[in-house]
Protein backbone atom coordinates (compact mmCIF):
# COMPACT_ATOMS: atom_id res chain seq x y z
CA UNK A 1 0.00 0.00 0.00
CA UNK A 2 0.64 4.20 -0.48
CA UNK A 3 0.80 5.22 3.11
CA UNK A 4 1.44 9.01 3.10
CA UNK A 5 2.28 11.27 6.34
CA UNK A 6 1.24 15.10 6.60
CA UNK A 7 2.52 17.15 9.45
CA UNK A 8 0.34 20.22 9.88
CA UNK A 9 0.69 23.66 11.84
CA UNK A 10 -2.68 24.85 12.88
CA UNK A 11 -3.13 28.33 11.77
CA UNK A 12 -2.49 32.01 13.15
CA UNK A 13 -6.08 32.80 13.83
CA UNK A 14 -6.51 29.23 15.50
CA UNK A 15 -5.74 28.22 19.40
CA UNK A 16 -4.40 24.02 19.75
CA UNK A 17 -8.06 23.55 21.17
CA UNK A 18 -9.51 24.99 17.91
CA UNK A 19 -7.59 23.68 15.68
CA UNK A 20 -8.57 20.04 17.26
CA UNK A 21 -11.76 20.90 16.74
CA UNK A 22 -11.56 22.12 12.93
CA UNK A 23 -9.68 19.45 11.91
CA UNK A 24 -11.50 16.38 13.72
CA UNK A 25 -14.87 18.11 12.74
CA UNK A 26 -15.06 20.56 9.61
CA UNK A 27 -11.62 18.96 7.69
CA UNK A 28 -12.08 15.22 8.36
CA UNK A 29 -15.85 15.61 7.11
CA UNK A 30 -14.29 15.62 3.46
CA UNK A 31 -11.01 14.50 4.21
CA UNK A 32 -12.77 10.75 5.04
CA UNK A 33 -14.34 10.89 1.57
CA UNK A 34 -11.32 11.28 -0.64
CA UNK A 35 -11.81 9.13 -3.57
CA UNK A 36 -10.03 5.23 -2.78
CA UNK A 37 -9.06 6.41 0.76
CA UNK A 38 -8.09 2.60 2.17
CA UNK A 39 -7.29 4.53 5.85
CA UNK A 40 -7.41 7.98 7.86
CA UNK A 41 -6.14 8.66 11.22
CA UNK A 42 -5.40 11.83 12.37
CA UNK A 43 -3.24 12.58 15.10
CA UNK A 44 -3.16 15.63 17.33
CA UNK A 45 -0.45 16.53 20.12
CA UNK A 46 -1.68 16.45 23.00
CA UNK A 47 -2.19 19.13 25.65
CA UNK A 48 -0.24 18.12 28.63
CA UNK A 49 3.77 18.28 27.76
CA UNK A 50 5.57 14.14 28.01
CA UNK A 51 7.31 15.04 30.83
CA UNK A 52 4.37 15.49 33.13
CA UNK A 53 2.84 12.67 31.08
CA UNK A 54 5.69 9.89 31.17
CA UNK A 55 7.17 11.80 34.50
CA UNK A 56 11.12 10.88 35.08
CA UNK A 57 11.24 8.16 32.08
CA UNK A 58 10.66 11.05 29.80
CA UNK A 59 14.48 13.18 30.64
CA UNK A 60 15.92 9.20 31.11
CA UNK A 61 15.23 7.74 27.73
CA UNK A 62 15.40 11.51 25.93
CA UNK A 63 18.21 12.62 23.83
CA UNK A 64 19.35 15.25 21.82
CA UNK A 65 15.47 16.70 20.91
CA UNK A 66 15.88 19.42 18.47
CA UNK A 67 15.23 22.93 20.16
CA UNK A 68 11.73 24.07 19.41
CA UNK A 69 10.30 21.23 17.14
CA UNK A 70 7.28 21.56 18.80
CA UNK A 71 7.02 25.08 16.65
CA UNK A 72 7.28 22.50 13.34
CA UNK A 73 3.75 20.69 14.01
CA UNK A 74 0.67 20.88 16.16
CA UNK A 75 -0.53 17.08 14.15
CA UNK A 76 -0.51 15.50 11.28
CA UNK A 77 -2.24 12.75 9.60
CA UNK A 78 -1.70 9.48 7.85
CA UNK A 79 -3.67 8.28 4.67
CA UNK A 80 -2.91 4.83 3.28
CA UNK A 81 -4.31 4.36 -0.41
CA UNK A 82 -4.19 1.05 -2.70
CA UNK A 83 -1.09 2.88 -4.96
CA UNK A 84 0.13 6.38 -5.75
CA UNK A 85 -1.93 6.85 -8.78
CA UNK A 86 -5.00 6.43 -6.46
CA UNK A 87 -3.43 8.95 -3.98
CA UNK A 88 -2.61 11.92 -6.67
CA UNK A 89 -6.19 11.05 -7.82
CA UNK A 90 -7.87 11.25 -4.68
CA UNK A 91 -8.53 15.35 -4.65
CA UNK A 92 -11.53 15.11 -7.20
CA UNK A 93 -14.92 15.33 -6.97
CA UNK A 94 -16.67 12.37 -5.13
CA UNK A 95 -19.82 10.67 -6.20
CA UNK A 96 -21.32 9.87 -2.56
CA UNK A 97 -23.85 13.27 -2.23
CA UNK A 98 -27.45 11.87 -2.67
CA UNK A 99 -29.83 14.33 -4.95
CA UNK A 100 -33.49 14.15 -6.74
CA UNK A 101 -31.85 11.84 -9.05
CA UNK A 102 -29.63 9.89 -7.05
CA UNK A 103 -26.12 10.29 -6.21
CA UNK A 104 -24.58 13.45 -7.30
CA UNK A 105 -21.04 14.41 -7.13
CA UNK A 106 -20.06 16.81 -4.78
CA UNK A 107 -17.21 19.17 -5.68
CA UNK A 108 -16.40 20.21 -2.35
CA UNK A 109 -14.18 17.54 -1.93
CA UNK A 110 -11.72 18.24 -4.31
CA UNK A 111 -10.85 21.04 -2.00
CA UNK A 112 -10.91 18.63 1.06
CA UNK A 113 -13.72 21.20 2.11
CA UNK A 114 -11.67 24.63 1.19
CA UNK A 115 -10.83 25.34 4.55
CA UNK A 116 -6.45 25.09 4.10
CA UNK A 117 -5.76 28.95 4.10
CA UNK A 118 -7.30 28.91 7.91
CA UNK A 119 -6.80 25.73 9.35
CA UNK A 120 -2.90 25.30 8.34
CA UNK A 121 -0.15 28.40 8.20
CA UNK A 122 1.65 27.09 5.42
CA UNK A 123 1.31 23.75 3.08
CA UNK A 124 1.18 20.48 5.10
CA UNK A 125 5.06 18.44 4.88
CA UNK A 126 3.72 15.84 2.90
CA UNK A 127 5.68 12.74 2.44
CA UNK A 128 5.78 8.62 1.81
CA UNK A 129 6.84 6.01 4.61
CA UNK A 130 7.32 2.86 4.51
CA UNK A 131 5.95 0.99 6.97
CA UNK A 132 6.55 -1.91 9.87
CA UNK A 133 3.43 -3.67 11.80
CA UNK A 134 5.39 -4.80 14.11
CA UNK A 135 1.87 -5.51 16.58
CA UNK A 136 -1.23 -4.95 14.53
CA UNK A 137 -3.34 -1.84 16.54
CA UNK A 138 -6.21 -3.25 18.42
CA UNK A 139 -8.16 -0.78 19.61
CA UNK A 140 -11.34 -0.60 21.93
CA UNK A 141 -14.25 1.38 21.76
CA UNK A 142 -12.44 4.16 24.14
CA UNK A 143 -9.88 6.62 23.96
CA UNK A 144 -6.33 4.92 24.70
CA UNK A 145 -2.97 6.16 25.45
CA UNK A 146 -1.07 6.79 21.95
CA UNK A 147 2.66 7.65 22.38
CA UNK A 148 4.77 8.75 19.08
CA UNK A 149 8.94 8.21 19.12
CA UNK A 150 10.54 10.67 16.62
CA UNK A 151 14.29 9.11 16.25
CA UNK A 152 17.40 10.13 14.18
CA UNK A 153 19.83 7.57 12.98
CA UNK A 154 23.42 7.36 14.37
CA UNK A 155 25.83 9.23 11.42
CA UNK A 156 28.48 6.33 11.26
CA UNK A 157 25.04 4.23 10.68
CA UNK A 158 24.16 3.11 6.99
CA UNK A 159 20.33 3.99 6.38
CA UNK A 160 19.68 0.28 5.34
CA UNK A 161 21.04 -0.93 8.25
CA UNK A 162 19.79 1.18 10.39
CA UNK A 163 15.83 0.21 8.96
CA UNK A 164 16.88 -3.26 9.28
CA UNK A 165 18.12 -3.17 12.81
CA UNK A 166 15.11 -0.65 13.80
CA UNK A 167 12.76 -2.96 12.42
CA UNK A 168 14.09 -6.30 13.29
CA UNK A 169 15.92 -6.31 17.02
CA UNK A 170 14.77 -2.98 18.16
CA UNK A 171 11.07 -4.03 17.41
CA UNK A 172 11.22 -7.34 18.72
CA UNK A 173 12.16 -5.65 21.71
CA UNK A 174 9.54 -3.22 22.39
CA UNK A 175 7.05 -5.97 21.35
CA UNK A 176 7.90 -7.41 25.00
CA UNK A 177 6.61 -4.18 26.70
CA UNK A 178 3.71 -5.12 28.55
CA UNK A 179 0.42 -4.45 27.73
CA UNK A 180 1.10 -2.88 24.78
CA UNK A 181 -1.82 -3.07 22.19
CA UNK A 182 0.00 -1.75 19.10
CA UNK A 183 3.38 -1.07 17.26
CA UNK A 184 4.11 0.12 13.74
CA UNK A 185 7.11 2.11 12.77
CA UNK A 186 7.37 4.33 9.65
CA UNK A 187 10.18 5.39 7.74
CA UNK A 188 10.48 8.43 5.61
CA UNK A 189 11.26 8.23 1.90
CA UNK A 190 12.59 10.96 -0.66
CA UNK A 191 9.38 10.16 -2.84
CA UNK A 192 7.56 13.43 -3.90
CA UNK A 193 4.15 12.49 -3.05
CA UNK A 194 3.55 16.71 -2.95
CA UNK A 195 3.83 18.15 -6.85
CA UNK A 196 0.89 16.60 -7.68
CA UNK A 197 -1.09 16.35 -4.64
CA UNK A 198 -0.84 20.04 -4.35
CA UNK A 199 -1.47 23.41 -6.24
CA UNK A 200 2.21 24.70 -7.53
CA UNK A 201 1.30 27.78 -6.46
CA UNK A 202 1.08 26.04 -2.89
CA UNK A 203 3.20 27.84 -0.12
CA UNK A 204 5.13 24.74 0.38
CA UNK A 205 6.95 25.25 -3.30
CA UNK A 206 8.41 28.52 -2.15
CA UNK A 207 11.64 28.95 -1.22
CA UNK A 208 10.81 29.46 2.29
CA UNK A 209 8.18 26.44 2.43
CA UNK A 210 11.08 24.24 1.00
CA UNK A 211 13.60 25.26 3.45
CA UNK A 212 10.90 25.12 6.29
CA UNK A 213 10.12 21.09 5.30
CA UNK A 214 13.62 20.08 4.96
CA UNK A 215 14.77 21.59 8.39
CA UNK A 216 11.63 19.46 9.71
CA UNK A 217 12.78 16.80 7.88
CA UNK A 218 16.53 16.82 8.88
CA UNK A 219 15.00 16.11 12.64
CA UNK A 220 14.67 12.62 12.35
CA UNK A 221 14.66 9.42 10.29
CA UNK A 222 11.74 7.01 11.29
CA UNK A 223 8.01 7.40 13.57
CA UNK A 224 7.42 4.94 15.96
CA UNK A 225 3.67 4.73 17.34
CA UNK A 226 3.19 2.60 20.55
CA UNK A 227 -0.39 2.03 21.69
CA UNK A 228 -1.49 1.06 25.59
CA UNK A 229 -4.10 1.45 27.77
CA UNK A 230 -3.25 4.49 29.91
CA UNK A 231 0.53 6.10 30.32
CA UNK A 232 1.21 4.87 33.42
CA UNK A 233 1.39 1.15 31.35
CA UNK A 234 3.76 2.20 29.37
CA UNK A 235 6.32 3.98 32.17
CA UNK A 236 6.13 0.78 34.53
CA UNK A 237 6.78 -1.22 31.14
CA UNK A 238 10.11 0.72 30.46
CA UNK A 239 10.88 0.49 33.99
CA UNK A 240 10.94 -3.90 33.87
CA UNK A 241 14.35 -5.57 34.21
CA UNK A 242 15.95 -6.78 32.15
CA UNK A 243 14.36 -5.15 29.20
CA UNK A 244 14.79 -1.42 30.34
CA UNK A 245 18.81 -2.37 30.32
CA UNK A 246 18.41 -4.32 26.36
CA UNK A 247 16.17 -0.85 24.98
CA UNK A 248 18.47 1.26 26.57
CA UNK A 249 21.72 -0.74 24.77
CA UNK A 250 19.65 -0.60 21.38
CA UNK A 251 18.67 2.76 21.69
CA UNK A 252 22.07 4.02 21.99
CA UNK A 253 23.46 2.11 19.70
CA UNK A 254 20.85 3.20 17.11
CA UNK A 255 19.94 6.48 17.44
CA UNK A 256 21.82 10.04 17.72
CA UNK A 257 18.67 11.34 18.69
CA UNK A 258 15.28 10.23 20.18
CA UNK A 259 12.14 11.93 21.90
CA UNK A 260 8.61 11.29 22.55
CA UNK A 261 5.17 13.16 21.78
CA UNK A 262 1.90 12.10 23.28
CA UNK A 263 -1.04 12.50 20.03
CA UNK A 264 -4.40 12.16 20.51
CA UNK A 265 -5.50 10.05 17.68
CA UNK A 266 -9.01 10.12 15.63
CA UNK A 267 -9.78 6.99 13.50
CA UNK A 268 -11.33 8.81 10.80
CA UNK A 269 -11.14 5.44 8.40
CA UNK A 270 -9.88 2.75 9.95
CA UNK A 271 -6.66 1.59 7.94
CA UNK A 272 -7.33 -1.36 5.89
CA UNK A 273 -4.30 -3.07 3.59
CA UNK A 274 -6.49 -6.04 2.67
CA UNK A 275 -7.72 -6.20 -0.89
CA UNK A 276 -10.73 -3.35 -1.29
CA UNK A 277 -13.72 -5.46 -1.48
CA UNK A 278 -16.09 -4.40 -4.62
CA UNK A 279 -18.44 -2.09 -3.11
CA UNK A 280 -18.47 1.62 -0.87
CA UNK A 281 -17.03 1.45 2.23
CA UNK A 282 -15.27 3.87 4.63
Amino acid sequence: MLKVFGFVRRGDALTHDEYRAAHVGYHNSFGRRLNNIRGYVLNVRANASIESTLGPLATRITRNEPAAFDDLWSGWGQLLFDSLEHYLSAKTPARDKPGPNGLEDDARVASVGGDGPWLYRGSPFQFMVTEHVAVPVRRPERKIFKLTQFTKRRADLPEELFKSYVSGRYATRLTELSGLRGLIMNFRTPLDVMSRFFEPESDGFTTTGIAEREHFYQAWDCITELWFDRAPQYVAARAQAPLAEQLDTLEEELFAAAWYREVDETVVVNPNRSPAPAFYFR
